[in-house]
């Protein structure tokens, strides 16, 4: 009887049993939907986007739905597959720089007389690299710090008006570099992804007639992880606001962890207070433990109103051990993981994740598991493999060519649309048709598990990658990523023994520990999180002065507790961390 149910129906149930689940499914107008860890808010997101699809939005309009990291979308698109709602020519899955790029830059820039290039070539991370360096050194000698370009970067996207007072006061030395840098990309006829954005920003609000554009094609915009995604989005969706665009935000400020970037939870707290914006907030904590969810409200500002859907106990263990993270990472891998797999015989070694601040502690954590023999994924920027759109995508492909193509487990249909988003700039039918014949020849012959790496790249790049990285102005930033790829895959990377089967397992296999950084395990869950390097002056660090710094530090540390299904293990050198402090007192 349920076969002639639609899926989201089907799931859509499910939500009924949660009042606030339930609301933010039936709401008909504007909404921030407040989500916090394990709330279900990817469920709730993507059967309300079903059902806008099945009953509200028709042909030939279409939803936009825009979220932070490439990897996000594959979480959304895999979940609305499900559902059978991944329509592509009714739904637009984007991050926030190929939003701008792709229904605002490209079309309406040059109707709106915005200054960016013609033909568009949008900076590769090198070139935007290079540039910054000369305007730096044009504008006060010498070479460039690492942490002023992350400053400048900053102010880019939290000071987007270049005549404004506010950019005036700001310090003379970082504004005349931002300066000298833009007028570099635009004498070289580039624009780098913050330009994007900025572009993207001017066309939206001073041109009424790019809003009803806007209006015209999406209707409905929906944003993921609002918190993230910083000033100039925000600005833009106020003026899609007030142009009738119905606006569906969700997003969790206590998980605001890119303050680096730009992002302040204080705009998603201002977009639910919004008199156009009805605020929904989902309460039930599907994930963690009951006294997970206790120690991590006290590292919260206000008391949250979240709670335990199932009342099960949790365990949190905290560990001084006087060592330093090489020691702690031997202890967690070749004492705590064992144990934990031999007290719990249904987890696997990727129910566990080991969480840490930043790459320098991964890298000694990798080599602590290599000294184990243990077999990882590594996520963070020491990793080889970088998380982006065409790794992704890489990586789909390999399973496939490892075995998929008879399993069923990646379909040939959704390489075919997920290299179709990548390859944009083809119009032609015939152009894209030769394309599209070009890939599924270099796929069917690549179909082997075993073959090197490094073969397997150098096919593909030679097949269709090379064409389509070259001709595409979206795809500026996976350049570098692929060359970095095929180095480490090359005799003598440290890829060289990898096969299409462990590549197409990286992140997906049961048999591998997580290895990731706090920022990258935001919206993941484990079984147990194992924390290093928690003492005092490493987390919260000793460059964490300011007041907005230790907030920032303390949600971090709220996201990696909350990671956690049923157990936490904090490490620490000699002095814990006050954030330990907080979670010893609240349990």
């Amino acid at each position: 009887m349920n076969a002639a149910i639609s899926p989201y129906l089907l799931a859509a149930e499910d939500l009924r049993g949660n009042e606030d689940q339930w609301k933010a499914y039936q709401s008909t107008g504007n909404c921030v939907i407040l989500a916090g860890p394990g709330s279900g808010k990817t469920k709730t997101i993507t059967v309300k986007i079903a059902r806008l699809l099945a009953e509200d939005v028709r042909r030939p309009r279409r939803i936009a739905c825009i979220t932070y990291s490439n990897a996000c979308i594959g979480e959304l698109r895999s979940r609305l597959i499900r559902l059978g709602a991944d329509d592509g020519d009714r739904l637009l899955l984007s991050t926030v720089h190929s939003f701008c790029l792709t229904e605002l830059v490209l079309p309406y820039a040059a109707m709106a007389g915005i200054d960016v290039p013609e033909p568009l070539v949008v900076a590769s991370p090198a070139q935007a690299r290079k540039l910054f360096g000369d305007a730096y050194r044009a504008q006060l000698g010498g070479n460039a710090p690492s942490w002023f370009r992350t400053a400048c970067d900053k102010l880019r996207r939290t000071i987007p008006d270049r005549d404004s007072d506010e950019w005036r006061a700001w310090s003379a030395r970082e504004t005349r570099v931002v300066e000298a840098y833009e007028a570099l990309l635009l004498v070289n006829r580039l624009l780098d992804f913050d330009g994007l954005v900025l572009a993207g920003l001017q066309l939206v609000e001073k041109h009424a007639w790019v809003q009803r554009a806007i209006l015209a094609k999406y209707p409905v915009v929906v944003i993921d992880e609002y918190q993230d995604l910083g000033l100039p989005l925000h600005r833009m969706v106020l003026a899609l606001l007030r142009a009738g665009v119905r606006i569906v935000a969700v997003g969790d400020p206590d998980q605001s962890i890119y303050g680096f970037t730009g992002a302040k939870p204080a705009l998603l707290k201002a977009l639910a207070a919004h008199r156009q914006m009805e605020a929904i907030t989902l309460k039930l904590n599907y994930r963690c433990a009951d006294c997970i969810i206790a120690a991590s409200m006290a590292l919260l500002p206000e008391v949250a109103e979240f709670r335990s859907h199932d009342g099960r106990a949790g365990e949190i263990h905290i560990h001084r051990l006087e060592r330093n993270i090489l020691e702690q990472a031997k202890y967690a891998l070749g004492e705590l993981v064992p144990a934990l797999l031999k007290a719990n015989a249904s987890w696997m070694p990727g129910d566990i994740a080991l969480l840490y601040r930043s790459m320098n502690e991964g890298t000694p954590i990798a080599q602590a598991a290599d000294g184990f023999g243990m077999r990882y994924f590594r996520l963070d920027n020491g990793s080889p493999i970088k998380r982006t759109r065409l790794t992704e995508w890489l990586t789909d492909a390999a399973q496939w060519c490892a075995g998929g193509w008879q399993t069923g487990q990646v379909q040939l249909s959704q390489l075919l649309k997920g290299w179709r988003r990548m390859q944009r700039s083809i119009t032609s039918e015939s152009e894209l048709l030769a394309a599209r014949t070009r890939l599924i020849a270099a796929l069917f012959s690549l179909r082997n598990g075993s073959l090197p790496l490094r073969r397997w790249l150098q096919a593909l790049r030679s097949a269709v990658l090379d064409a389509m990285l070259k001709d595409e102005p979206g795809l500026a930033d996976e350049i570098d990523n692929l060359d970095d790829l095929t180095t480490a895959a090359a005799k003598g990377g440290v890829l060289q023994d990898f096969t299409v089967e462990i590549f197409g397992n990286q992140g997906k296999s049961p048999d591998q520990i997580n290895l990731m950084t706090l920022h990258s395990s935001k919206g993941l869950e484990f079984q147990a999180v194992i924390m290093v390097g928690m003492e005092n002056g490493v987390f919260p660090s000793s460059y964490d002065k300011t007041t907005e710094q230790l907030e920032e530090a303390a949600r971090l540390f709220y996201v990696g507790v909350t990671r956690a299904k049923t157990q936490i293990h904090l490490i620490f050198d000699s002095v814990e961390s006050p954030l330990i402090t907080s979670i010893r007192e609240a349990t």
